[in-house]
């Protein structure tokens, strides 16, 4: 498998962040990469500290690194498809033929210096008959264990997704240190980890901190653009390669510290509406009919009774409003995923 890896930052308005997000990925002990950011129209100085910064890099050279910047935010999932598919598919076909991995990183991670060494390593786990059936299959997708970025908290170790796709973060807010406390413990109980049997499946993993199979997201498609303007593209690209036989996981060794909702201001109007949107439009694309009515309805209504919060409602109810007037292209976005799905293999 080719080591060298293509990794993706999209900015917007990323000001305080970028330069220490820039620092740490010049700091890894993993350096066969290519580094591209793709501006969505930031309207603050953004890409001047990237300029400046890569200026002033030994690490960040124009042999190793581009900058596009659009003039207007296309949202996340269409900007990483930029990347991809108009930049290095176009302009870079040499490149192109090296490239393993694909690694996205928002602007407001900060990585561990072997973050990604050990984000790569993951892939490398083969099928191994002394391992528990879980471990068996290839690897598709792969994230990392995400602190605060000031406390040493979890926000993200994998994540889950309940029967009406609301989402949730493994081990959120639980302290780094009982996680490592836990660790010791298996390891006094006789049951000594390894890179192999330290991995954990999971439903998804965020695209903050995100690693996949160049070829695999290039033969899917890359992601789906409608998750505009972010939300759930990750989610649904880890549903699709799952569909096809690959496997999702985390591995608490590649570490890195993130301050959520940097770009969109968390459990704020814009994130709700954003978040619901894109929920619905997820559902009635990755679930048949019969799963939609029989699973992800009666959840929903248990969920609206039960646990909706009164700042939600509007965002909601234009989730619902917005699903149904694009329901027809939706569902010819379902049937384009069938047909590419069915024609992926998993070799």
């Amino acid at each position: 498998m080719d080591n060298k890896s293509l990794i993706v930052i999209v900015t917007y308005n990323s000001q305080d962040f970028i330069e220490n997000c820039l620092h740490s990925i010049a700091g890894q002990n993993y350096k066969d990469w290519f580094l591209v950011i793709i501006d969505n129209g930031s309207s603050d100085s953004s890409v001047a500290k990237i300029r400046e910064f890569r200026n002033m890099s030994s690490e960040i050279t124009s042999s190793n690194f581009k900058l596009i910047t659009l003039k207007e935010n296309i949202g996340f999932a269409a900007a990483v498809n930029y990347a991809v598919f108009n930049f290095i598919s176009r302009k870079k076909k040499s490149l192109e033929e090296e490239l393993g991995f694909l690694i996205l990183l928002n602007p407001d991670i900060y990585l561990n210096r072997s973050a990604l060494q050990k984000l790569i390593s993951t892939f490398r786990i083969t099928e191994d008959r002394s391992l528990p059936p879980v471990r068996i299959g290839r690897i598709g997708a792969a994230g990392g264990l995400i602190l605060d970025y000031k406390k040493d908290t979890i926000q993200h170790l994998g994540g889950k997704i309940k029967d009406n796709f609301i989402t949730s973060h493994i081990d959120f807010g639980k302290s780094y240190f009982d996680l490592k406390w836990e660790s010791r413990q298996k390891k006094d109980r006789g049951n000594e980890l390894n890179s192999a049997n330290d991995v954990k499946d999971v439903d998804y993993v965020t695209g903050a901190f995100f690693a996949t199979e160049y070829k695999l997201f290039k033969s899917i498609g890359g992601f789906d653009s409608g998750y505009r303007p972010a939300y759930f593209e990750e989610l649904d690209y880890c549903l699709k390669i799952r569909r096809s036989g690959w496997r999702v996981v985390v591995t608490p060794e590649s570490i890195a510290r993130h301050f959520e909702g940097a770009s969109v201001e968390k459990f704020s109007r814009n994130f709700y509406r954003y978040y619901h949107k894109n929920r619905v439009r997820c559902a009635i694309i990755n679930l048949g009919f019969l799963k939609f009515l029989k699973k992800f309805f009666p959840s929903e209504l248990n969920w609206l009774r039960n646990k909706v919060t009164s700042d939600q409602i509007f965002p909601i109810f234009y989730a619902y409003f917005i699903n149904f007037v694009f329901l027809s292209y939706n569902l010819i976005i379902k049937l384009k995923n069938h047909l590419i799905l069915n024609k992926l293999e998993l070799k």
